[in-house]
């Protein structure tokens, strides 16, 4: 075999060479631009894990919500016993201040 016989495959040869580059680096760039959409929305989700943790971290945990519990329901105690002792003093204001009314009469 002859090197002037493979001449006429040269031509389609390098034409097949041709689409099969163009074809591997067409799947390059998608590939390439896959891949950067994929990047962006790893850093966007990134970002929001990250503030994510930050908000969770400032949130009280299991015992502080138990404590918060306690001592509100103290307060919700103490609240009564006070309404309990103003509830007097409320009926002597008001007792004074119809004296006082009819004393203005």
């Amino acid at each position: 075999m002859d090197l002037s016989d493979l001449a006429p495959l040269a031509g389609p040869a390098v034409a097949a060479a041709g689409i099969v580059y163009t074809v591997v680096s067409q799947r390059r760039k998608a590939n390439a631009d896959a891949l950067a959409k994929i990047d962006e929305r790893v850093g966007a989700l990134e970002l929001r894990m990250t503030q994510v943790t930050g908000r969770v971290d400032v949130l009280p945990d299991r015992d502080s919500a138990h404590r918060l519990e306690l001592s509100l329901s103290e307060v919700r105690g103490e609240l009564k016993a006070l309404t309990e002792r103003i509830a007097p003093i409320a009926a002597t204001s008001a007792r004074l201040q119809e004296f006082l009314l009819e004393q203005v009469k």
